[in-house]
């Protein structure tokens, strides 16, 4: 301890500090908009991989859509980017993407007596009815949302 105390006392010792290096993780954003409104394709469509510090986006988050539309407004606007959880069920009320009949959707499930609508936040908007004979598949749920300025610095 005397020695520390001489090396502080002469101006040689320096504590060493660690340089903290943030996580990053690779996640896919799709190029194909989702539509807030009446539908976009979005299966196989063009993407592009960032990474991103675990911060800003979910932990759960398996990939990135954007949102295209004011359907789903107040809670996601035009441009933003959702953060998708990919599974195949959702609970009713449960805000997903969808494919319905070769479009993709960010919608509300409702799943009751009367059958299975797809719902928009925006009132303006009525509900989408799936049919009994439509291609309808549950691509992921939406675990979180940022603006494309909150992650610009990422996005070609």
């Amino acid at each position: 301890m005397d020695y520390i105390g001489l090396l502080h006392d002469s101006g040689k010792y320096e504590k060493q500090t660690a340089k903290i290096i943030p996580f990053c993780r690779y996640i896919d954003v799709y190029d194909n908009a989702v539509s807030a409104g009446t539908g976009n394709f979005l299966v196989d469509g063009p993407k592009e991989t960032i990474g991103l510090t675990k911060d800003i986006i979910p932990e759960s988050a398996s990939y990135g859509v954007k949102i295209s539309g004011d359907s789903m407004e107040p809670e996601f606007e035009d441009g933003q980017i959702a953060w998708v959880l990919k599974q195949d069920i959702l609970e009713n009320g449960d805000i997903g993407i969808f494919y319905l009949n070769g479009e993709a959707y960010i919608k509300k499930l409702r799943d009751d007596k009367n059958g299975v609508f797809l719902i928009s936040l925006n009132e303006k908007y009525s509900p989408i009815p799936v049919g009994e004979n439509d291609r309808f598949d549950i691509l992921g749920k939406v675990v979180g949302k940022n603006h494309p300025d909150d992650i610009k610095e990422y996005l070609q």
